[in-house]
């Protein structure tokens, strides 16, 4: 529920179509605006009006890091989610590495998706993803999100 007198908390989901349909599901229960950017250059022009950004590993021709490390530069204190949302042959230490480096550059979280449905079930680890947007929107003077 929005307080009055302020607004809804936004999410900007930078990833592919694909992605946009899991991380839609997934965050359905947010009261937060949800939008989709499919390109760098589509998020870059939406991220003054967000609060989270969720980043899909695949997202803009695999362009997660780009992105994340211009928002670094731009836009230190937006909280980042990095995520590996749709199975891709991506090897293992690939994945890994592509975490560091979103580490190291200030996500706030990074989480692989997929490896979380595998071990845990779907509903688990789209949990997973909640409550890591759910634990920045608070920072941002929003109603709690459950």
């Amino acid at each position: 529920m929005v307080r009055p007198g302020s607004r809804r908390s936004r999410v900007l989901l930078a990833c592919t179509a694909e992605g946009a349909s899991t991380l839609r599901h997934a965050l359905a229960g947010l009261d937060a605006e949800i939008s989709c950017a499919y390109s760098k250059e589509e998020a870059l022009a939406s991220v003054d009006d967000v609060d989270v950004v969720v980043c899909g590993l695949r997202f803009d021709e695999s362009r997660m890091l780009d992105l994340v490390a211009q928002l670094a530069r731009e836009r230190p204190h937006l909280p980042l989610v990095c995520c590996h949302v749709v199975e891709s042959d991506l090897p293992e230490p690939s994945l890994d590495a592509a975490f560091t480096v979103a580490d190291h550059l200030g996500a706030v979280a990074v989480l692989d998706m997929t490896e979380l449905a595998r071990r845990l079930g779907t509903a688990r680890a789209e949990e997973s993803l909640r409550a890591a947007v759910v634990s920045h929107l608070h920072d941002v003077g929003h109603a709690s999100m459950s």
